[in-house]
């Protein structure tokens, strides 16, 4: 139609844009079978999934200094790896990550006026925070992690 040819255009011809200055945030496990694949990473498949995934949102804080938009190269990160992976009493050595994992998320941006310390944010709430909604790709460093955690 006339609309789809007007409003759609090739991705080639798109200049990518980082849509907001990225202060902070906060990534969750969103995702029942996510949880469970880095759980068995981390703890084994017989206590994967921790019992307070079911009932609260579980999240980490991320790095906001790599978010960048699609195309922009991506830099191994390096960290404390464990030594040997079947004795953690080891120790740990310093490298580039081994286990890097790339994940396609939604990401929403919320804004508004600051609130108070101690003040709660409601649920409710949510439709007067969040303005806006895009497609992310998040990496992580799995081996990284695994020891840090």
């Amino acid at each position: 139609t006339a609309l789809q040819a007007a409003a759609i255009r090739p991705v080639s011809s798109a200049k990518m844009h980082l849509p907001a200055n990225i202060g902070d945030y906060t990534d969750f496990y969103s995702s029942r079978e996510h949880a469970t694949n880095v759980g068995t990473m981390f703890r084994g498949k017989d206590n994967a999934l921790q019992p307070n995934w079911l009932h609260l949102p579980v999240g980490y804080h991320g790095r906001s200094s790599t978010v960048c938009i699609s195309g922009t190269p991506v830099t191994r990160p390096c960290g404390q790896l464990q030594k040997d992976r079947d004795d953690p009493n080891q120790g740990s050595t310093y490298g580039p990550c081994r286990l890097l994992d790339f994940e396609l998320e939604m990401a929403f941006f919320v804004g508004g006026e600051e609130n108070n310390n101690g003040s709660r944010l409601t649920i409710d709430d949510a439709k007067d925070r969040i303005f806006g909604f895009v497609l992310m790709n998040d990496w992580s460093a799995r081996d990284i992690q695994k020891w840090e955690y």
